[in-house]
């Protein structure tokens, strides 16, 4: 009896075995081939190399650097006591943080990324079991703090975070290629030609309209102006006003991007696109092109500026000095706030409005910078009956610099508004190849020919030369320019303050024929005076006193070169 009982118990041993095998090699053979594979192959991803940022001329702004990375697998370490105690005094890292990444329950984790040569060396003289060196790369910025705000930054995953690295990553970032792994039963890598393989595309390279030349002019003179007057900030941008192209642009204070954790939010932001301003008389060509473009008076004509001092309902205008008839030019010349007044109340809200408006302002200028605003400028609607005389004064409405600046290149331009461009093309990976290119942009005409080159231009040559932007004369060239000079909102919100003030001036060069437009914005200037006549437009002298003899050397040795190339 025994016997058969076991001969049966054996039987229906076989026959669950049988059934097994046959559920798990005919019925469940696809999940258990995947499992199989997931043990035997692993795909790997293979990192696409991250595009450069260049000048115009090609001058590294930023590019990726090789680098290497310390991992490790937690279950092949044995003791992770003695293993934490030498890799944290190897790395220099503190004992608590390697201990928590080897308790994690992975195979894989980082220890420390982006280490040094001799943290490299010091990680291999160990010899841990189940610790390995990767290969990386590093986001390198050759400059500093140079263009910071303009470039951006990126993670330590090179994702980026802020500037041209975030709002062309794509472009930059390239697409990731893969590899297959066969591994062992030790899940050791067993590499093969024969596992498939795809090559990463790289990331393409950036070409910005910056010139690096001019830049360092820029922030040379920035650094200046910020250590004299000591301000909350301060915003310089150089356009080319023909292109709308951004030869430079800067703001203080700063950080480096090689750094950007040790740096404040308030030292990453871009004031030139994020922030805006009540600008004061810098404002008022651009009022004074409005009325004159419409026919309702002519540059030659006089008004009364009523001797310094002008009553509007309940409010008093005064000029800093009184004066009685000028004509409209003279009025822009003198900055005078009444002369100002009574030419603007001679078009109504609505053509006031719709002149700023025309010129770009209530919107963004559509640069393709992150964080850009539109400013400030409530519909004629909404207005008061003393709107239209604080307006004229550059109160009530608020800019960006890249706003102000935008429309005064238009003047220069012979009326012609253009797109602001930071990019000027993008290159494949190698940089032979230009995938596109960006070109001049016009908007729209906001101004006649003869109007901006006639009569506005030469007005502001009169600013330079005989008016309150005297300082701002560069010997050899005619500087067409205006001064502004705007209280700020008292922080209580009961009207302006006689505490904060910004001061401001834009000019451009050669006047008769522009190449460069320059524009200087001073936040809360301290050390007495506040004018932008003293505090913005030194600034702007030496900038477009130093530009453009650069722009001349450059000019002199590409004819020379071609002249040279002519006798070969």
């Amino acid at each position: 009896m025994r016997p058969y009982i076991f001969a049966v118990v054996l039987f229906v041993i076989y026959l669950v075995l049988t059934f097994q095998l046959g559920r798990i090699q005919i019925l469940e053979h696809d999940k258990y081939q995947k499992l199989a594979d997931r043990q035997h192959y692993k795909r790997v991803e293979t990192p696409a190399h991250r595009g450069s940022i260049l000048d115009r001329n090609g001058k590294i702004l930023a590019h990726s650097l090789e680098t290497n990375s310390v991992y490790a697998n937690p279950k092949e370490i044995e003791d992770k006591v003695h293993a934490t105690k030498e890799l944290a005094g190897a790395l220099d890292v503190e004992v608590s943080r390697v201990q928590k990444a080897l308790d994690r329950d992975k195979k894989f984790v980082w220890i420390k990324r982006q280490v040094s040569k001799k943290e490299v060396q010091a990680v291999e003289e160990l010899g841990l079991a189940g610790v390995g060196i990767q290969q990386e790369r590093r986001r390198s910025y050759p400059s500093g703090k140079l263009l910071s705000h303009v470039l951006g930054f990126v993670d330590i995953d090179e994702r980026g975070l802020e500037g041209v690295e975030f709002v062309l990553d794509r472009e930059l970032s390239g697409r990731p290629g893969y590899k297959v792994v066969t591994r062992d039963g030790l899940q050791r890598a067993i590499f093969s030609a024969e596992n498939p393989y795809t090559s990463p595309l790289n990331g393409d390279n950036i070409i910005l309209t910056i010139d690096l030349a001019l830049q360092h002019i820029l922030e040379e003179e920035l650094d200046k102006a910020f250590e004299k007057w000591k301000p909350r900030s301060v915003t310089i941008i150089a356009m080319d006003p023909t292109t709308g192209e951004v030869l430079a642009l800067s703001n203080r204070p700063t950080f480096d991007p090689n750094f950007f954790t040790l740096s404040t939010a308030e030292q990453r932001r871009n004031r030139a696109v994020t922030d805006s301003y009540e600008p004061g008389s810098i404002i008022k060509p651009i009022v004074v092109s409005g009325v004159l473009r419409r026919g309702l008076i002519g540059p030659k004509d006089v008004i009364f500026c009523s001797n310094g001092v002008y009553k509007i309902g309940r409010r008093t205008l005064r000029d800093v000095h009184p004066y009685g008839d000028l004509t409209v030019e003279e009025i822009v010349v003198r900055s005078s706030n009444i002369g100002m007044s009574k030419l603007a109340a001679l078009d109504d809200m609505k053509g006031l409005y719709e002149n700023f408006r025309l010129f770009g302002f209530g919107k963004p200028t559509g640069i393709g910078l992150p964080g850009e605003v539109g400013g400030t400028l409530r519909h004629y609607k909404k207005w008061t009956s003393y709107s239209v005389a604080s307006i004229a004064m550059g109160y009530e409405v608020a800019v960006t610099p890249l706003q102000i600046i935008t429309a005064y290149c238009a003047i220069a331009n012979d009326g012609m508004l253009l797109r602001p461009r930071i990019v000027m093309a993008i290159a494949d990976s190698e940089g032979k190849t230009i995938k596109k290119r960006f070109g001049r942009e016009p908007r729209r005409r906001v101004l006649g020919s003869k109007l901006a080159a006639g009569v506005i231009t030469p007005v502001l040559t009169r600013v330079v030369s005989e008016g309150t932007g005297r300082r701002a004369a560069v010997e050899g060239y005619k500087v067409a320019g205006k001064t502004g000079t705007s209280k700020k909102v008292d922080p209580d919100g009961k009207g302006y303050s006689d505490a904060g003030y910004i001061s401001s001036f834009i000019g451009y060069a050669p006047a008769d024929e522009p190449k460069i437009c320059v524009l200087v914005m001073v936040n809360e200037p301290n050390g007495g005076a506040y004018y932008g006549g003293t505090v913005a437009a030194p600034v702007v002298r030496e900038i477009l006193r130093r530009s453009l003899n650069y722009m001349k050397s450059i000019a002199f040795r590409a004819k020379s070169c071609e002249a040279a190339g002519k006798l070969v």
